[in-house]
């Protein structure tokens, strides 16, 4: 697997709990010259993998190669869930995150809008045949038996290091998700915390790790996608 080179980037996260945010905010416009780069809005996301969990499998074990793959939606931050999953006029981008060791590119693959008015399950349907047919298309997605499983929402920050804009950190709130087989309204997963991710180009190691040298938060392992899936007990993790 090689990875592109125009989306290639490192990521580093950070969970930080409520108590913590005010101390998170004054280090990002105090200390660290970070600065808001998008207006928030929420992300929305409809997770596939196979009817074994595969995607799902390899990235809980560490595999050196690994994927993910999502359509994802935009939102306004009072806009309801459902609401946007089913409009006419709802723009679905799929995309395709790759990870080498821990270096990770994101290709968008296709981007749809469903200009009719549908159901819950016809919509999700009517994705997955999308998905059917882009995947039929590559050479790397062809042979997977695809399957929705999981959706994510939740609110986002943007910011980005006012001396390099490609060194970006976002501020992921009120994670939450559903299963794709259910018709509900999304359940809070962080409930006393808030994810922070940290996003760059490989080459700029150096200048991040001197950046996040008094970042008062410890990095960790997380991944939306396999938190959600083991709330629906799809997976352990």
């Amino acid at each position: 697997m090689k990875l592109s080179q125009e989306t290639l980037r490192q990521e580093i996260k950070y969970k930080v709990f409520f108590k913590d945010i005010p101390l998170l905010y004054n280090w990002i416009y105090a200390y660290s010259l970070f600065q808001e780069s998008y207006n928030p809005r929420i992300v929305n996301s409809l997770y596939f993998d196979t009817p074994n969990y595969d995607f799902a499998s390899s990235n809980m074990s560490g595999e050196s190669r690994r994927i993910k793959l999502r359509a994802r939606w935009y939102a306004g931050i009072h806009d309801n869930f459902l609401d946007s999953f089913l409009s006419e006029s709802q723009i679905f981008n799929f995309e395709v995150k790759r990870k080498l060791n821990s270096i990770s590119d994101k290709l968008n693959i296709g981007e749809f809008t469903y200009n009719k008015k549908e159901d819950y399950f016809s919509r999700i349907n009517s994705i997955e045949n999308t998905l059917e047919s882009i995947c039929k298309t590559n050479s790397t997605l062809a042979a997977f038996n695809l399957l929705s499983t999981v959706f994510t929402n939740y609110e986002r920050e943007y910011y980005e290091l006012q001396s390099d804009n490609k060194i970006r950190l976002t501020i992921d709130k009120n994670i939450s998700y559903c299963d794709s087989k259910i018709l509900s309204d999304p359940l809070l997963v962080s409930k006393n915390h808030v994810i922070v991710e940290l996003k760059f180009n490989p080459e700029s190691r150096k200048k991040v790790n001197l950046l996040m040298k008094q970042f008062p938060f410890r990095q960790v392992r997380s991944s939306k996608f396999l938190t959600t899936l083991s709330q629906i007990k799809r997976v352990s993790y």
